[in-house]
């Protein structure tokens, strides 16, 4: 008997598609039970619309007779095969009952799966737009006209050259928000941007004809997600159609952003200027940082998916990687899963790689994030779930269809994985010499600053340049002092005269005695007035040059105490004092090389030696040129200490190493800059083990 085709579901459309990269006419299967698009090509559009006519033999020579086509059985079979697998075929038969009811029970989650899935992610549809967005997207036609979109651009662009005329402003600003209810006002100004976000997908998508089923709130890990369903998109056979829903939202936050800035030049301050602040700074970050990456599925990945017209991007540049990996690395017989053209094909392969990293490091945040968002036993299970079913389980399942295929596997090259693993073990166990960094203050070994001890007016001044030892270098008078010795010499000249004049008076000899106190007291203050005002005479303490001379100062310029006037420096011998690591501290020793790099000075390398090592860590910066707060490379935080001494200590646990270099630097001035120390070895397997049961003992100590 001849074998009949099962019959098609009855509910299923064809709709035609954008043509294929070789020319070659598409079209796509809609399922709208499960609202699912499935892309096929001429041939298989040709054995279905030719598929009543019951028997494969009647439909592969009817294709024969009628195109140019030349299908065989083997095609029609793997059709078939592909609309089984998807529920594309009516089930008419109770074998196909039961096999449906087996697949079913295959593919049921137990508890905890359910649980796990929902838990990651999980949609909350709020609204069915189609009805209000049918009647207001004519009303809002002119936000698509390119007069609009000119208009837009102008302003955006003149908002950023007016906001960056007020960088330092704008920066302030974020630093400045930087509170509860600063996060407060960036979490309102987040909804604001992404409903309108959401509101561009919605009426681009109903401007040409796709239905939006619905909008709603997508829990991505716990994490509150606006989201639109414009999966019908892909009926539009006109790709520059899907690319405009897909980039929509996109588009309508960068405009949201470009007019807030805009808005926030020319406003005062005040809260207005402080919401559009926030509104323009999360438009700006989260459009260009998170939505256009197209290593998640995000808008990025469905914009990169349209101008490829390569629908499925992430599952088919997958499908490609893995079988790469399985025909270089395991040296398996794979077929490729499709056919692309050789630069295409690298491409995609490249592209899943990229995705693989890029998503490792972020589901790796996501788990560190979960960690902190709950309480310590909550945070370790759901940190586990995180790492184990994003990063173990998939590359588990992978590994279990290697040793599934073992067999087929070359011997040479199950050779070079067991020789592979024993070096990578053994190089893990070799104290390999290596050198470790940190950030290093540049300074002269000899360095004095010059103040002023008291408040003062400038009278005379030396130029930068060399000096000698005792050179004066400022001159600095204190009227006051001026003032008040005068007047101790006043004093002291009438007690002088009223000793004289005692001689004659018959209880002269009992006043002396009184007098003369008086008289040594007041000689005593005009000798320590001179004192104090001789103090005011700078000198340099040592030969050497005289640097960083205040430009601010002239004569005649009041100056205060402690006032940095300028720096002595001894240009011969000059010293890095390096911050390094407490977990890589017990590597160094006094005599150990090490090098500078300046900051900036790509090729103005200085080479030394460690002279010194402390004994415990660092509690402040010796200069504000180091503080990240100041723009430098050390974060910090606020010091425990009150007082005088209060300021602002490493947030790691940082020691100090003095390295005394070896030349002097070509720009004799302070630098800020990396050191790397040749240290000695240490193997990093025992390091990295030591390390993560460190951190468990840590974590797991309840």
């Amino acid at each position: 008997m001849t074998p009949l085709l099962p019959p098609l579901r009855e509910e299923l459309r064809l709709l035609p598609a954008a043509a294929n990269g070789d020319g070659s006419p598409a079209w796509m299967i809609h399922d709208p039970v499960c609202n699912r698009f499935y892309r096929i090509g001429w041939l298989d559009f040709e054995m279905l619309a030719r598929w009543g006519l019951g028997s494969p033999a009647a439909v592969v020579q009817s294709i024969q007779a009628e195109t140019t086509l030349a299908p065989d059985d083997t095609d029609l079979d793997a059709l078939t095969r592909f609309l089984e697998r998807h529920s594309l075929l009516r089930i008419a038969t109770p074998a196909g009952v039961r096999n449906l009811a087996e697949r079913a029970s295959r593919q049921q989650e137990s508890v905890f799966t359910w649980l796990l899935h929902h838990y990651l992610f999980f949609r909350l549809p709020l609204a069915r737009p189609q009805d209000w967005l049918g009647r207001i997207a004519p009303r809002l036609d002119w936000l698509y006209q390119p007069a609009t979109a000119v208009l837009i651009a102008l302003l955006s662009l003149a908002g950023l050259l007016l906001a960056g005329r007020q960088w330092d402003s704008f920066r302030t600003s974020f630093v400045d928000n930087l509170s509860t209810g600063g996060l407060i006002g960036f979490a309102l100004a987040l909804t604001c941007a992404k409903a309108l976000h959401e509101f561009g997908h919605a009426l681009t998508a109903t401007r040409y004809g796709v239905r939006v089923a619905h909008m709603g709130v997508a829990m991505v890990v716990l994490w509150p997600m606006l989201y639109t369903d414009t999966s019908e998109s892909w009926k539009l056979a006109n790709p520059r159609q899907r690319l405009a829903i897909a980039s929509a939202g996109m588009l309508a936050e960068l405009a949201l952003a470009g007019l807030a800035t805009l808005a926030w030049s020319l406003v005062p301050d005040g809260p207005l200027r402080s919401a559009l602040f926030f509104l323009a700074t999360t438009s700006w970050v989260l459009t260009l940082a998170v939505n256009a990456s197209p290593f998640m599925r995000f808008d990025g990945y469905f914009i990169l998916a349209d101008l490829l017209d390569m629908p499925n991007l992430h599952e088919r540049a997958g499908n490609l990687a893995r079988t790469w990996l399985r025909r270089h690395v395991a040296g398996l017989d794979e077929p490729w899963p499709e056919r692309l053209p050789p630069g295409q094909h690298r491409g995609l392969i490249a592209f899943a790689l990229i995705t693989w990293l890029y998503r490792l490091g972020v589901f790796i945040g996501i788990a560190v994030a979960v960690y902190y968002m709950f309480f310590k036993a909550l945070g370790i299970l759901l940190f586990l779930v995180e790492i184990g079913w994003f990063v173990v389980r998939p590359l588990m399942t992978e590994l279990r269809e290697w040793r599934s295929r073992r067999g087929d596997i070359p011997a040479n090259r199950k050779r070079g994985a067991l020789i592979a693993a024993l070096l990578l073990i053994l190089a893990g166990l070799i104290p390999w010499p290596g050198s470790l960094s940190g950030t290093g203050w540049l300074h002269a070994e000899r360095q004095h600053t010059v103040h002023a001890p008291l408040a003062g007016r400038l009278v005379r001044l030396a130029t930068a340049g060399p000096v000698t030892a005792g050179q004066l270098l400022f001159e600095v008078e204190s009227p006051e002092l001026q003032l008040s010795a005068r007047r101790a010499d006043g004093q002291r000249e009438s007690s002088e005269r009223e000793l004289a004049g005692l001689s004659g008076l018959p209880d002269g000899e009992q006043r002396r005695a009184q007098l003369q106190g008086q008289h040594d007291k007041y000689a005593a203050e005009a000798g320590a007035f001179r004192d104090e005002a001789a103090r005011l005479q700078l000198a340099a303490p040592f030969k050497g040059q005289l640097v960083d001379v205040d430009t601010g100062l002239a004569p005649g310029v009041w100056v205060a105490p402690r006032q940095p006037l300028a720096v002595v420096i001894d240009p011969e011998s000059w010293v890095v004092e390096a911050f390094i690591p407490e977990a890589d501290v017990d590597r160094i020793r006094p005599g150990d090389a090490a090098r500078f790099h300046p900051a900036g000075q790509p090729f103005g390398i200085l080479q030394g030696k460690v002279v010194e090592i402390d004994s415990t860590r660092s509690t402040s910066l010796p200069h504000p040129a180091l503080d990240a707060a100041a723009g430098g490379p050390i974060p910090t935080l606020p010091s425990q200490q009150q007082g005088a001494a209060a300021g602002r200590s490493p947030r790691e646990s940082l020691y100090r190493v003095r390295i005394l270099l070896s030349e002097a630097p070509a720009r004799q001035r302070i630098a800020i800059g990396e050191v790397r120390i040749a240290g000695d070895g240490r193997a990093w397997l025992p390091t990295a083990i030591n390390r993560i049961l460190a951190l468990g003992v840590r974590e797991l100590g309840f």
